[in-house]
């Protein structure tokens, strides 16, 4: 007996040191846990303390690494406080489980860690951050008056495109004159180049956030985002208004995207200025800077820096951009950002989608189904043609059994431009009248040979040396591209030659139009909207088309497969429709016609060629 109430005393001591022992743990605990919650408070208050203060620390990194020293420092006494006290675990059915409050800890600390290592990303240093104070302010005053100027410029040459649209036409699918391409290019390159300017200055001023926002740096934060995102807004307002404008006329829009080599445009460059300033990324750096403008206003005293550090026209152009973009149809914005997105990956597969293309045509265009390589016309009777032709005659031709035919309409389908042998092609252009358009274009006396042998050297050195097949006689877009061609190769089964009823001067001035072209690959897109490559009547059509001093011939284009086209066939029907009219602006040169199945040529007359273009394109098969 005695020695079991020893044991249940020694129980009872036993437990009352437990008991004492778990009640100091608590106390300490709670101690820990909340001194933890009270530095995180003290250390939020400090934060509030300062920036009510103004003491002229700075924000980032000095003030918020005390922060999130003191948040770190606080969590781990809290964490520290409830695994003294005990309760940092519980047990339950499932095993042991880790407190909420001690979690909840655990991802903070996490979480202050990440924007610790953010602080240390955000300060290092960058061109912007990396001036004086001197230069800083120097810098920020060429760039603001660049900013200026550029934003004028841009805004002018919208204004000139908005103008000229309202005499653009209701069809929207007609291609531009010469005079309408030059001037597209020419407000295309001038808005294109100020705009990546306009976005250099974006760029540069876009590291506004590594400077403090706190008194001590607040006016270089301050300029430096008010002018990265003016610059931001206006690359998106004024770009969205262009935009909006051109994608109204796809040709527009085709003739933009096209190459524009001697101003050192790519191909695309339309369809990527629409990503690049009018994408969803910069839909979303409008919205946020939206915010931050208005935050900066409120809670930095945002507008008060502007006035004090000069910069009340800026603050207020900011304002006023914001203003014009809120005015605008938000889904019609939207729709078209959408669109802006896409519209580079609608080119990415059509140019994926054009190498097969231009197989399958190179496949075709070496394809003949009889007779091979030998044509009916006889080297004589190309040599009898050739004394009736003059420089700048239009030569249509026809070769038999080539599978390409089955695809174009029409009995004629092939163009050609003659220009002659050199001796013959000086002589015809030894004219007062283009010896003066030449000499204007010079700025000194020239022969129209010697003009086109100082513009393109090498190719009139090709032209005036001929080729193994003889001399050079033609240009024409074929397979190979614009290329000069002598008439073996360029000669078939049935050639006819009509004259454009123009001086000598126009004639010239469309010689060397074509010769401009050459090089050029062909157009195996058919698309008469652009002039990077060329089909064979695209060449004779942009080398005889009309512009300003200079006369042309106006030839109707059709539409095949929803796109502005002009098969050889529609220049034998212009010129047979309109002969004897005063829209007539061709003569008879030449028709050497055939018959197929007496492999026969013979020269016919112009009744025969005003009726030729009725002809099936089968036809010959049934002579």
């Amino acid at each position: 007996m005695l020695f079991m109430e020893d044991k249940q005393n020694t129980k009872r001591v036993g437990s009352a040191c437990g008991d004492g022992q778990s009640g100091r743990k608590a106390k300490v605990g709670n101690f820990l846990y909340y001194s933890g919650l009270c530095l995180l408070l003290c250390t939020v208050g400090a934060l509030l303390g300062y920036y009510a203060g103004a003491y002229g620390w700075r924000w980032l990194p000095t003030m918020l690494e005390i922060l999130l020293a003191g948040c770190i420092a606080a969590f781990v006494l809290m964490i520290v406080g409830r695994v003294v006290e005990g309760s940092a675990v519980r047990l339950t059915q499932k095993g042991v489980r880790i407190r909420k409050r001690v979690l909840l800890s655990s991802v903070l600390i996490s979480l202050s860690l990440l924007v610790r290592l953010g602080v240390y990303w955000s300060q290092k240093p960058s061109p912007l951050t990396s001036l004086t104070r001197a230069q800083f302010n120097e810098v920020f005053e060429v760039d603001l008056d660049n900013y200026q100027r550029y934003d004028a410029a841009i805004e002018e040459y919208i204004v000139l495109l908005e103008e000229y649209s309202v005499n653009f036409g209701d069809d929207k699918n007609r291609l531009l004159s010469a005079d309408e391409e030059k001037r597209f290019r020419d407000i295309w390159i001038g808005l294109y180049n100020y705009a990546i300017a306009m976005d250099q200055i974006r760029l540069f001023y876009e590291d506004w956030y590594r400077f403090d926002p706190s008194p001590a740096e607040a006016s270089y934060h301050h300029r430096s985002f008010m002018l990265t995102f003016a610059a931001e807004l206006s690359l998106y307002e004024k770009s969205t208004r262009f935009i909006m404008l051109v994608v109204e006329y796809p040709n527009v829009v085709k003739f933009l995207d096209t190459p524009h080599t001697q101003n050192h445009l790519a191909a695309d460059s339309f369809s990527r200025f629409r990503r690049q300033f009018q994408g969803a990324r910069d839909s979303s750096r409008v919205l946020a800077g939206k915010h931050y403008f208005t935050w900066m206003n409120k809670g930095l005293k945002g507008k008060e820096v502007a006035m004090e550090t000069g910069c009340r026209w800026l603050w207020n152009k900011v304002k006023q951009e914001v203003a014009i973009i809120d005015d605008q149809p938000q889904v019609a914005l939207a729709t078209l950002t959408v669109k802006s997105d896409l519209e580079i990956f609608k080119k990415a597969v059509s140019n994926a989608w054009y190498p097969a293309q231009k197989k399958v045509a190179l496949l075709m265009a070496n394809t003949r189904i009889r007779r091979g390589s030998e044509y009916l016309i006889t080297p004589a009777q190309q040599e009898e043609m050739d004394k009736a032709l003059l420089p700048g005659d239009i030569m249509i031709s026809r070769k038999n059994w080539h599978v390409t035919n089955a695809g174009l309409p029409g009995f004629w389908p092939h163009a050609i431009l003659y220009i002659g042998a050199e001796d013959k092609f000086n002589r015809f252009f030894d004219d007062a009248a283009v010896d003066q358009l030449v000499s204007s274009l010079a700025s000194r006396e020239l022969s129209l040979g010697e003009y086109l042998a100082e513009r393109y050297p090498i190719r009139w050195k090709k032209y005036t040396r001929g080729a193994d097949s003889g001399k050079y006689r033609v240009i024409e877009s074929c397979k190979y591209g614009v290329i000069l061609n002598s008439f073996k190769a360029a000669f078939g089964d049935y050639m006819a030659a009509i004259r454009p009823r123009l001086d000598k001067k126009a004639k010239a001035q469309a010689i060397i139009e074509a010769f401009g072209h050459l090089d050029k690959p062909y157009d195996y897109n058919f698309d008469f909207a652009t002039d990077n490559a060329l089909v064979c009547t695209e060449l004779v059509w942009r080398s005889y088309r009309p512009a300003k001093g200079k006369k042309g011939l106006v030839i109707d284009l059709i539409d095949m497969a929803g796109r502005k086209t002009l098969p050889a066939n529609e220049i034998i029907k212009c010129y047979a429709e309109n002969k004897g009219t005063k829209k007539s602006q061709f003569d008879f040169v030449y028709f050497i016609d055939a018959i197929e199945k007496k492999s026969k040529t013979f020269v016919a007359d112009e009744k025969a060629l005003l009726k030729s273009y009725k002809r099936g394109k089968w036809s010959f098969t049934m002579d």
